[in-house]
């Protein structure tokens, strides 16, 4: 009986330790939306707003991850820099599959200097969810 009682104690504190230490490092909400088309930034951007002032203090990081061929339109700097420019008021940032522009030949740099390249949009979606807890949406 007094092995079942220790043996039952060890694995409940094993199991407790475990929990802990799949629990998210913060208590930040952090979101991530992926989206083919440049006009739903302005939207997204806004959601990024509405939860940054619902979360306060529990609202995280926010990033839209751009893909596919509409990305081209991310080399008109004068369009991107409204976007931008809320982007960072907001508390967004900006990434670009990198496969995107690599097929469709756009060098990094002529792209605005706000918005950053990942390697691949859907593995950088997954890592975010799988390693740092983040609400995700692919539109």
């Amino acid at each position: 009986m007094k092995n079942k009682i220790g043996i039952l104690f060890i694995l409940i504190i094993l199991g407790v330790s475990g929990f802990a230490q799949t629990q998210p490092a913060s208590n930040k909400n952090n979101y991530v939306v992926l989206t083919s088309k440049i006009p739903q930034l302005t939207p997204i951007i806004l959601t990024a707003e509405a939860l940054k002032k619902e979360d306060g203090n529990k609202f995280g990081d926010f990033q839209i991850v751009l893909y596919g061929s509409n990305v081209e339109g991310l080399t008109n700097k004068e369009q991107m820099e409204s976007y931008t420019k809320k982007a960072e008021a907001a508390g967004v940032q900006i990434y670009v599959c990198k496969l995107s522009i690599n097929h469709l030949n756009i060098n990094p740099k002529d792209l605005h200097p706000h918005i950053k390249v990942v390697n691949h949009a859907f593995t950088h979606l997954l890592q975010l969810q799988k390693n740092k807890n983040y609400y995700s949406i692919e539109l």
